[in-house]
């Protein structure tokens, strides 16, 4: 799939070496996604006996329209496919994939008749998984899973971080200082872009509450998994023998495991909700946008309001409490 996505450039003449450049431009994430729809291109087009790299602009469109009829493809989904094609597909005449008139305008209707919507229309409160992380102390007394699943729910809440970022922590790359902690990063991570290329990570202390200071169990972690890590300089090892560094998707369940503990409704809630959980719990508390924005990594101030800012999920007998408290005669 990789060589679909070189060969147009190698077609223009370009050296290996500036082609390989080029390549990189796109994060692994990104060719992912292109290769599903590149597969199901390359099926489309066997179907009807045709040359993959041979396209037309009517092709594309029928494309297109085979995956929103028969595959039920949303805006978004239409909208990868057609930057997938985009990447590799050269069509007669002066207009690309992706800015062929007729193609944009395929795009806008199917944006009109399935508009995208954020995942979330409201967001679970922090303070239901606070709450029953309080409970989870003191922090030596708890069983190294214990510890593990409270550190990674307080590190993704109090950072705003992805479950990426979390996997990335590296002992070697870690500033401990009292009351702080800063954690450097040696690789690129999604927020990463030209202009925004900030690769740190820092924590700070809350002794408001000790049994919800992040460095507090940090601390412990390190601590109690000095001598089982063996040379993984990874933050995260395994609470299970062999103890090894965990993968991104482990990170994620371990959020998910904690989030249904505390009572959170995890077949509406994904694990990436505690990004939006804890930036819209810390702008109900009046924190600046910018401060907001710097910390979760976003550039734009429209990604945070758009995607993030979410009301809180009430639940409907809670609801129905509410208005009729609020009706209430006072006692004289």
């Amino acid at each position: 799939m990789l060589q679909d996505l070189r060969r147009p450039l190698q077609h223009k003449g370009l050296s290996d070496r500036t082609v390989q450049i080029i390549a990189a431009s796109w994060r692994a994430s990104t060719k992912n996604q292109y290769y599903v729809f590149i597969r199901k291109w390359k099926q489309f087009c066997s179907n009807k006996s045709i040359n993959y790299m041979q396209a037309t602009p009517e092709r594309v469109l029928e494309f297109l329209t085979d995956l929103y009829f028969v595959h039920g493809a949303s805006y978004s989904s239409l909208n990868t496919a057609r930057s997938a094609l985009a990447a590799f597909l050269i069509l007669d005449g002066p207009y690309s994939v992706g800015s062929h008139p007729l193609i944009s305008r395929f795009l806008k209707g199917a944006f009109q008749l399935r508009p995208p919507k954020p995942r979330y229309s409201q967001i679970w409160d922090v303070k239901i998984v606070l709450n029953f992380l309080r409970k989870w102390s003191p922090a030596n007394c708890l069983s190294l899973k214990q510890l593990t699943l409270k550190l990674v729910m307080l590190m993704a809440l109090t950072s705003a971080q992805r479950a990426q970022a979390l996997h990335k922590l590296n002992l070697e790359k870690m500033k401990l200082k009292e009351g702080s902690v800063c954690f450097g990063y040696d690789v690129l991570l999604k927020q990463h872009r030209p202009g925004n290329a900030s690769s740190e990570l820092k924590l700070r202390a809350y002794p408001v509450d000790r049994r919800l200071c992040v460095i507090r169990y940090l601390q412990q972690y390190i601590c109690r998994t000095r001598h089982i890590r063996g040379e993984a300089k990874q933050l995260f090892v395994s609470f299970q023998k062999p103890h090894k560094p965990v993968t991104k998707q482990t990170i994620s369940r371990w959020i998910k495991t904690t989030m249904s503990l505390a009572g959170i409704d995890t077949d509406t809630y994904k694990p990436h909700s505690t990004r939006a959980a804890a930036t819209s719990a810390a702008n109900r508390s009046e924190v600046p946008v910018e401060e907001i924005l710097s910390k979760a990594g976003w550039s734009n101030e429209k990604t945070f309001r758009k995607y993030y800012q979410k009301p809180l999920h009430v639940e409907g007998e809670k609801f129905a409490c509410a208005v009729l408290k609020s009706g209430s005669c006072p006692k004289n």
